[in-house]
């Protein structure tokens, strides 16, 4: 599937990575990219809880500014504990039986878990 380019007018060959795309204008030269920062904000919806940009409403791809509209953040205590890396959990594994052999860590926007067996290999997302 392709979409628009966010700041050209050409169609997006890059799955709408934005965050990786070569086209994407440098932070500063943003509509918002030189203002002062601003409190991160989040969006409960889609079964979770997602941070948000307070000026542009996009999803930002960033805890540091906003790739669409370059607006810095302030991080809140929630930005804090999403910076930290995801804490690594252990299960048996239903297809193998083996015991704490499933590796997982959980979303920290919705909590669905998702990991994979040392063992035999399955793999899961919920």
């Amino acid at each position: 599937m392709k979409f628009d380019c966010y700041w050209h007018d050409v169609e997006c060959k890059n799955n709408m990575n934005c965050d990786e795309c070569d086209l994407q204008p440098p932070d500063d030269e943003k509509p918002n990219g030189k203002k002062e920062p601003v409190l991160i904000g989040w969006n409960r919806s889609y079964g979770g809880t997602y941070p948000e940009c307070p000026v542009c409403g996009e999803m930002p791809y960033s805890l540091d500014r906003c790739i669409f509209c370059g607006q810095r953040f302030i991080k809140d205590a929630r930005a804090e504990e999403w910076s930290k890396p995801p804490k690594v959990e252990y299960m048996d594994c239903f297809l193998c039986g083996g015991k704490n052999t499933v590796e997982f860590t959980r979303a920290q926007s919705n909590g669905h878990r998702h990991g994979h067996c040392t063992v035999c290999g399955m793999s899961f997302m919920e």
